[in-house]
């Protein structure tokens, strides 16, 4: 009898590793809303009494996944040790950047599910799988700030861990963007960096009244919009609640207040619908930004960089529509990539060919490196932006523009190849 008990325990273990896994790879693919237990069901052929005998719903399946998906890569992943006797900050960073990246490949499923939720705003988005990813970033956070408590004073850890998830957080994102892009490249930059704003935060004067972050704004769909516009603004709407799969053309015509027909008089379906929205939301939000110029005679580069991130950084906390839906679908993981993602890797590459030709041209280096910088200063961008949905206290603007120029500048006295 014991032999039968120890054979069934087996049995059902395998049984919650397969819905496990299968659960992580179909939310890879159609995110939290999209993702049901019907799914799992199919793809693991066993009965729906199997898996709501392991789980009670679907919060408590995806909640438990991204704890399997952790386990697994905290098994495998190198440690945050401290360097080597004599090794010096950034070097040491550097490895740290560099074995992150390299893991990259083995793909952690629980940082894109943890990062897909953050984007997924709406009420059916169960609240113990992001209580259990948050609880998880927590755990990557302190071991962050362990590591820098043997190389800052502890004013300053804060502002350092923060910058270090976010370039962790963004390397994962530019990963996402070109799997063939050379960020191996850009690694030893953003240590010089980062390892630059540690060796003078404790010298530098920040700000110390808070800006108030820019207020999420809710849409008004009023009938004096045209119905085109009606169509994007509901669309960006229910993708920020739901996420791609979940914005149903059925959800976004009634948020509207639309016939389906009306959608496809405007475009020729969802997915044309939604690279409308990133395209539209970022002309929007380029309108607003201030031209890259080069500095008036007489102003230092630092200070016209460091107005340019501070208006940068102030609207990644208003949460532009392209940026929210054009992650969504970097995330996703599709054989057949929506029209969405080229639209906002068109963008993000629009976006880096602005900041090349001013770091190339202000600060008169070569064009590969003036890149290498650009590529840098996206990476920090948008591992802030996933910094605002995912951490509390979130960052405060005008400290942090403060803290990037200061990178920036750190970058380049460390490296004297790029002057």
């Amino acid at each position: 009898m014991a032999r039968k008990t120890s054979r069934t325990h087996a049995q059902g273990e395998v049984s919650r590793r397969a819905i496990l896994d299968a659960t992580l790879r179909i939310a890879s693919e159609r995110g939290y809303v999209g993702t049901t237990v019907a799914q799992v069901k199919r793809a693991t052929g066993l009965p729906a009494s199997s898996l709501y005998w392991h789980f009670k719903d679907k919060d408590d399946l995806i909640a438990d996944a991204l704890d399997h998906a952790f386990a697994l890569w905290h098994e495998h992943s190198p440690r945050w040790e401290r360097g080597t006797s004599g090794e010096s900050l950034a070097a040491s960073l550097a490895t740290h950047f560099s074995e992150a990246t390299r893991g990259l490949d083995h793909e952690p499923g629980f940082w894109r599910m943890g990062l897909m939720m953050s984007l997924e705003t709406g009420p059916a988005v169960g609240s113990q799988a992001r209580t259990r990813f948050l609880r998880i970033r927590g755990q990557a956070s302190d071991v962050v700030g362990e590591w820098w408590s043997a190389s800052a004073d502890a004013r300053d850890r804060p502002v350092l861990v923060r910058l270090t998830m976010a370039a962790l957080d963004g390397l994962f994102i530019a990963h996402q963007s070109d799997g063939q892009e050379r960020i191996d490249l850009v690694v030893p930059l953003l240590a010089e960096a980062i390892a630059a704003v540690a060796g003078r935060l404790h010298e530098q004067s920040l700000p110390t009244d808070r800006e108030v972050a820019p207020a999420r704004t809710e849409r008004v769909l009023g009938d004096a919009r045209t119905s085109r516009d009606r169509l994007l603004d509901a669309a960006a709407a229910v993708a920020a609640e739901s996420g791609y799969e979940g914005a149903s053309i059925s959800r976004i015509c009634a948020r509207a207040g639309l016939p389906p027909s009306s959608l496809y008089w405007h475009f020729k379906g969802k997915d044309d619908l939604l690279a409308g929205v990133v395209e539209h939301s970022f002309q929007e939000w380029s309108a607003r930004q201030p031209a890259w110029l080069p500095p008036t005679p007489g102003t230092p580069w630092q200070d016209e960089l460091r107005s340019h991130f501070a208006t940068a950084l102030r609207s990644l906390q208003a949460e532009p529509d392209f940026l929210r839906i054009g992650h969504q679908l970097l995330l996703l993981r599709r054989d057949d990539a929506p029209a969405g993602r080229a639209r906002f890797l068109s963008v993000r590459h629009r976006q880096r060919l602005i900041m090349t030709e001013w770091f190339r041209d202000v600060l008169d280096m070569r064009p590969e490196d003036a890149e290498r910088l650009a590529v840098m200063t996206m990476i920090l961008h948008d591992g802030l932006f996933f910094s605002d949905q995912l951490d509390e206290p979130t960052w405060d603007a005008r400290e942090m523009a403060v803290v990037l120029t200061g990178a920036v500048a750190g970058a380049l006295e460390a490296s004297p190849e790029l002057a």
